[in-house]
């Protein structure tokens, strides 16, 4: 049976720990350098700065602020004071998965925006309790000291509570966001429409896979093996659920590059959907930008019988001028 509290053991786990960072580091650089759409387009003006893109951009590139310093941290051999700055890394990991759950909670918050204000409120508090439990998290979770011996941070403590309570939060927390998702668009009559299908495949997606990405990170902590291990997987799910996140925001597409040209394709106005569902691209005109959109605009639904009453009252008074047109020639 593994002794997993002899040092050779802890050992061999940090390597495997640290052997982790520098796979993810080179998972995610890819992710955001070929995928940097929003950011080009703010830098170039094409997009005006919504406060939706805060969980996106804040979620990115605090992970990736947090990769790249931990393995600088690991060659690093000169003396750094290890306890506080590990703990600023953990908050910035934290961040980062609360980012990710945040990309489709403002989803969630916009559809049920106008339809039930308890929902709403239930969400508003759900998120107050995860982003405390972000600062729990990286106030308690670990703590690092220096050791001379072999001239770095050396892990001393791993709270297995702290972590347990926050992934489980974290998961708990898509669940719901996933159902409220589902109830709000069958309740205006959108989860048949385009978008309507679009949003709840991509939560759908997205939940499946923090899911699976956060089970080991609620398991390990519970077996209490030993400090490294209680760790181990916290890292790769917050990673990928970042990534996931992103890949939900990107996906929302008002209009395409035209293929040919390379510029915007000509405007048009969106089609009118029964269920008064529409993108909004952080209000400027689509026709001024080729930019991707992170804000759903939900406007009030329509009584789809009305609609389809009127338009077949105008077509029957199209064909009845016509046939009398045809009548008097």
């Amino acid at each position: 049976m593994t002794q997993w509290q002899d040092p050779s053991v802890l050992g061999f786990c940090a390597f495997v720990y640290n052997q982790i960072a520098v796979f993810l580091l080179g998972f995610l650089s890819n992710h955001v350098i070929t995928n940097l759409d929003i950011e080009w387009s703010l830098i170039t003006r094409r997009r005006r700065f919504s406060p939706a893109l805060v969980p996106y951009l804040l979620g990115r590139y605090s992970i990736l602020v947090v990769l790249i310093a931990f393995i600088v941290l690991n060659h690093v051999r000169s003396k750094v004071e290890c306890d506080a700055t590990y703990k600023a890394l953990a908050l910035l990991g934290s961040l980062g998965s609360f980012c990710s759950t945040l990309n489709l909670n403002i989803r969630t918050y916009i559809i049920w925006k106008g339809v039930n204000r308890c929902v709403v409120s239930v969400l508003a508090l759900a998120t107050v309790g995860h982003a405390a439990l972000v600062i729990v998290q990286s106030a308690h979770s670990v703590s690092f000291s220096w050791n001379e011996q072999t001239h770095s941070c050396a892990m001393v403590h791993s709270s297995n509570i702290t972590m347990f309570v926050f992934y489980l939060y974290t998961i708990v927390m898509d669940l719901t966001i996933l159902v409220l998702t589902f109830c709000g668009l069958w309740r205006i009559a959108a989860l048949k429409s385009a978008i309507g299908s679009s949003l709840s495949e991509q939560c759908l997606w997205y939940c499946i896979g923090t899911f699976l990405c956060n089970i080991p990170a609620v398991i390990l902590p519970i077996l209490n093996l030993n400090a490294v291990m209680n760790v181990m997987a916290s890292m790769p799910a917050t990673t990928l659920s970042v990534v996931m996140s992103s890949n939900a925001v990107l996906s929302l597409r008002p209009e395409e590059m035209n293929a040919t040209t390379g510029a915007c394709a000509p405007h048009q106005d969106p089609p009118a959907l029964p269920t008064g569902l529409a993108v909004g691209v952080g209000g400027i005109m689509m026709s001024t930008q080729c930019a991707l959109t992170t804000q759903i605009a939900l406007e009030s639904c329509t009584d789809t019988s009305n609609v389809d009453s009127e338009v077949s009252f105008s077509a029957r008074s199209r064909k009845s001028t016509e046939g009398t047109a045809a009548g008097v020639a």
